[in-house]
């Protein structure tokens, strides 16, 4: 698990977008899940989450890890279901990197422990 933390606008999903283009995304299956596609990449699924069609994050991850990915991005975790999924993607062998609105590294072990991550 690759977690980028920071406030809102401190570039987290610029750095993800930078760590994208250090994988070799043609040799491996990568799957981004974001609110709305920010930029159009190759060589790798991109999928917006749509909460007013039942389709959030949480939704978006289940189906992703039916899909055998290497590496999974998660736009933000927001809830408990999707920090939870994600723990679990990493249990079972999947890189999973994602963002996490916190201030700082303690903040964010603590927004963790709020999400029910142990």
């Amino acid at each position: 698990m690759l977690l980028v933390v920071g406030p809102i606008g401190s570039g987290k999903t610029t750095t993800l977008y930078a760590l994208l283009n250090q994988l070799d995304a043609q040799r491996k299956n990568v799957i981004m899940i974001e609110d709305s596609v920010g930029y159009h990449l190759t060589n790798l699924t991109q999928v917006s989450v749509q909460p007013a069609q039942g389709l959030g994050f949480a939704e978006a991850l289940r189906a992703t890890l039916r899909r055998d990915p290497d590496v999974i991005l998660v736009g933000e975790i927001r809830d408990e279901e999707t920090a939870r999924i994600a723990f679990k993607a990493v249990l079972t062998g999947h890189l999973v990197q994602a963002t996490l609105h916190t201030n700082n590294t303690l903040s964010c072990l603590q927004r963790l422990g709020n999400l029910g991550v142990e």
